[in-house]
C-alpha cells in the first residue's frame, strides 16, 4: 500500500498544487460576436518550449464538441518574427475568427531552477546597481525563492477577431504555481470559465 501511496504522490501533487488564477475582466466589446466553431491559441512568448508547453495544456481545456482548438506553435512555428499581424493575416486566409492571446513574457524572468552549491549565493563581485540573487538561504540552510513581485504573476490576455478588435481584454493573475503546465491549466481554466460566463465560448 506505501508503495502505491508513493508512487501515485507526484502525480497527486501536480494535479492538486495549490496554484490559482483570478481573472479580471478589463474591457467587453459592445458590438456582436456570433460563437465561432474555431479558436486560435496564442502563448505570446518568445520562447518556443513555453509556447508549446502552454498551447498544448490548454488545448483540452478549451476543447469541446463545438469548439476546435488550433496552436500557433503548430499552425505559424515562426509568428512571433511577424507579430500581431501575421497571425491576423493567417487568421483572414484561414478564416478563423477567434484568436485567444495571453502574455506569457514575464514567465522568463523567474529563475526555473535554484543555483548548484557551488555557486555564489551573494557573489562578492557583481556590479553596483546589478540584480541582487533570485535565490537565498532559508531556514536551515535549504535554498528558497525569493518572493516574485504580483506584476510579474500578472499576465495580460485577450479575445480578438481576424480583424485584430478586441472582442474581451482581461488580466490573469496565477499564484503559487511554479512550473509551466501548472501554471497554464491554472489560467486556462480560469480564462474558459469567465469567456463561457461573458458569452464569448
Amino acid at each position: 500500500m506505501r508503495s502505491l501511496i508513493a508512487a501515485l504522490l507526484p502525480a497527486l501533487l501536480l494535479t492538486g498544487c495549490a496554484s490559482t488564477t483570478d481573472v479580471a475582466t478589463r474591457y467587453t466589446s459592445d458590438g456582436s460576436f456570433p460563437k465561432q466553431g474555431q479558436l486560435l491559441l496564442v502563448a505570446h512568448t518568445p520562447e518556443g518550449s513555453v509556447r508549446e508547453t502552454w498551447e498544448l495544456t490548454c488545448r483540452d481545456i478549451f476543447s469541446s464538441d463545438s469548439l476546435t482548438i488550433l496552436l500557433s506553435h503548430q499552425e505559424l512555428p515562426l509568428w512571433y518574427e511577424g507579430g500581431k499581424q501575421r497571425i491576423l493575416h493567417w487568421a483572414q486566409e484561414t478564416g478563423v475568427d477567434r484568436i485567444l492571446v495571453v502574455e506569457l513574457t514575464h514567465l522568463l524572468i523567474d529563475a526555473a531552477e535554484p543555483p548548484q552549491p557551488v555557486n555564489q549565493l551573494n557573489a562578492m563581485n557583481q556590479p553596483p546597481g546589478s540584480l541582487p540573487p533570485t535565490w537565498e538561504v532559508g531556514i536551515g540552510g535549504d535554498l528558497k525563492k525569493a518572493d516574485i513581485p504580483e506584476a510579474l504573476r500578472q499576465h495580460g490576455a485577450e479575445l480578438i477577431n481576424a480583424e485584430g478588435n478586441p472582442i474581451w481584454t482581461g488580466v490573469a493573475t496565477t499564484h503559487e504555481a511554479n512550473n509551466m503546465a501548472v501554471i497554464a491549466k491554472s489560467q486556462c481554466q480560469a480564462l474558459r470559465k469567465t469567456l463561457r460566463e461573458q458569452g464569448y465560448l
